[in-house]
């Protein structure tokens, strides 16, 4: 009985090497490029002078609280998307300054929620 078991398992590991080898000596494909050939690398290095700018935003606070109130007088609502390029800020600050506006007593900017957009209007 326990020559039978041993026999078995040794088939079973026989087989089992035999389907496994087979297996790993398939051709492989790498993107189609074979080792055996030489495909030289052309790199292309562009010197450019490294220029460094800063662009100060020229406009006080106030000057882009009255740009918010002119565009808000000729359309019903200002967008986070439209303030930042209208100022030149980025959209975090532009969102920032748009809801320091909206939460400013003195201001008539209030927020309205469009879903999951924010739009600024008059009161």
């Amino acid at each position: 009985m326990k020559i039978k078991m041993n026999f078995k398992k040794a088939t079973l590991i026989a087989i089992t090497m035999l389907i496994s080898t087979t297996a790993f000596a398939q051709h492989r494909h790498y993107g189609h490029v074979h080792p055996y050939t030489y495909r030289p690398a052309v790199v292309t290095i562009v010197n450019r002078p490294a220029v460094t700018t800063h662009i100060s935003n020229r406009l006080s606070k106030k000057d882009r609280l009255d740009m918010a109130l002119a565009y808000l007088k000729n359309n019903k609502s200002l967008s986070i998307s439209k303030y930042s390029k209208m100022t030149g800020l980025t959209k975090a600050t532009a969102e920032a300054e748009l809801d320091a506006f909206a939460f400013s007593n003195s201001s008539p900017i209030k927020i309205i929620m469009n879903g999951k957009k924010k739009l600024y209007v008059l009161a």
